[in-house]
């Protein structure tokens, strides 16, 4: 059994279109860290039909092990839910950080399409201030809450005081997402 539905859910969780075999690897690399089960490549290549001449059907539970991997608790309960779920609602499994348990001086670089860059400091308590900037409508010593980072998410910035003036709201990547990364000293 292959279900297009659940790999191009899986895609969209984890912010990532499988094209190349090392996409695969990667893949399978992912649920072998999230999940207690593993799927092999090429079970992956089958289920995504990218193997040629491959008619071989997907075990059942490697069905289930995939839809674990993007939060329902199996194949079933995806199947059932998928067809009376909201499009607009899925769980959001991407790489992320909960700023409430963020260490006070912690610098993240945060960019997005298409060459944008800012680097901002965690003063506590989910507040921020941008230490750098290119590219960008921020500017170095704005400041602004924030309590969830999101890859491949837009990034929602509340309270912004830009340039001395606001607050205001500000969202940044709002098409195609942002990455970050944690700077290390």
């Amino acid at each position: 059994m292959r279900d297009e539905n659940l790999c191009r859910d899986i895609e969209r969780v984890v912010g990532r279109t499988m094209i190349t075999s090392s996409d695969f690897v990667w893949l399978s690399g992912q649920i072998a860290a999230r999940q207690r089960s593993s799927v092999s490549v090429n079970t992956l290549k089958r289920q995504w039909g990218y193997l040629e001449k491959d008619d071989t059907s997907v075990r059942r539970s490697t069905l289930d092990i995939l839809s674990q991997f993007i939060g329902f608790r199996d194949y079933s309960t995806y199947c059932r839910q998928c067809q009376s779920l909201d499009p607009q609602s899925n769980p959001v499994l991407s790489r992320h950080i909960d700023t409430r348990r963020l260490e006070r001086g912690l610098r993240l670089r945060i960019t997005w399409l298409p060459d944008r860059e800012v680097v901002v400091e965690h003063l506590g308590s989910c507040q921020f201030i941008v230490r750098s900037v290119k590219n960008s409508k921020l500017a170095v010593d704005d400041t602004f809450e924030c309590t969830l980072f999101m890859e491949n998410e837009p990034l929602y910035l509340g309270n912004l005081v830009h340039l001395g003036a606001g607050p205001v709201a500000y969202v940044a990547g709002k098409r195609d997402g942002i990455r970050f990364e944690i700077i290390e000293d």
